[in-house]
């Protein structure tokens, strides 16, 4: 593994951390931002290693802490703003352009997660990507009952209005002792795991806080960004010359943070049309967090390398593949 740690700063002047795993081969080549999930610092869930392996394979990443994220600036700390983070990702594809191992004519964005679901609705108001991945994209934004998002909101405005007295931001456990989410946001994490860590007192990951912004919550109730996805396609006439070229989804077939069959719907959804490249693979066994681990690293690996190669071709196609 070999990277170099880098800085880059954001529109609004806001610089974020990255590491840069350049490819070694002669000339520019492909290259991707890589993005983590939710309030989640680079380290986490092995996206370096996956970062290493795409380098292996002559692929240019720029994997990023997310702004108000481990090494990266921003404040409020861990306040996860959605439509912040899409500009955010914009910003890092900018500094990703400017890389010399990497060709502005495939260069594209991965994310995971949380970080898929950013990254799918980047693409679809960017028109300088040439591809998107999204690995396990988030599909659930809401709590847990109708009555709990109503509590959560009623504490949020309460905060709000704390704010404007002059106070800081209210902060949260993301995960609380019994390993679940401690508002009652989203479904499905592994709560035995995370209910050891919290009671032993120790880090998920070096560098992660297991807090956020009470506020976040707020900003999220705000955003939808599943009808943007289905906008996903060249937008130039089926000129696949310019403008975004396709749209890969990884779908752990076992994942419970984020239903594959919802992730398996979006994906069809997405209608491309004519020099639209799309395709899916289905990482059988894996959940949610093992997506980058053990085999399913290379199974991940392997689909990223091959949909990249039909990126690059010359001629046009279409369709998709499962």
């Amino acid at each position: 593994m070999s990277y170099c740690e880098t800085k880059f700063k954001t529109a609004d002047g806001i610089e974020l951390y990255g590491q840069v795993y350049a490819a070694t081969q002669e000339g520019p080549g492909a290259g991707l931002v890589l993005c983590p999930g939710f309030n989640c610092v680079l380290s986490m869930m092995n996206l370096p290693g996956c970062a290493a392996a795409l380098q292996e394979n002559n692929i240019t990443v720029l994997l990023y802490d997310p702004r108000g994220i481990g090494a990266s600036g921003g404040s409020p700390r861990n306040d996860i703003d959605p439509p912040q983070y899409v500009s955010d990702m914009s910003d890092a594809l900018t500094y990703l352009l400017t890389l010399p191992s990497v060709d502005p004519m495939l260069a594209g964005v991965f994310g995971f997660s949380f970080g898929g679901s950013i990254a799918l609705t980047m693409v679809s108001i960017d028109p300088r990507c040439r591809f998107v991945i999204a690995a396990a994209p988030l599909t659930d934004l809401d709590f847990i009952s109708p009555s709990q998002r109503t509590r959560v909101l009623h504490k949020c405005a309460q905060d709000k209005e704390s704010q404007v007295r002059g106070n800081a931001a209210f902060t949260v456990p993301l995960v609380n002792e019994r390993g679940e989410n401690a508002v009652g946001f989203g479904h499905g994490v592994d709560t035995e795991q995370y209910a050891r860590l919290i009671k032993s007192g120790r880090e998920i990951a070096p560098g992660h806080l297991n807090r956020v912004t009470l506020m976040t919550y707020y900003k999220i109730a705000q955003w939808t960004p599943w009808p943007l996805w289905k906008q996903l396609g060249t937008g130039d006439n089926g000129n696949a010359k310019s403008g975004l070229r396709g749209a890969l989804f990884v779908v752990p077939a076992e994942d419970t943070m984020s239903h594959a069959a919802m992730q398996r719907k979006y994906f069809y959804d997405v209608d491309g049309g004519p020099g639209f490249y799309k395709n899916k693979i289905e990482v059988e066994g894996s959940g949610h967090e093992e997506l980058f681990t053990g085999a399913n690293l290379n199974t991940v690996v392997n689909g990223v390398v091959g949909f990249i190669g039909h990126i690059s071709q010359d001629t046009n196609f279409g369709g998709c593949s499962d």
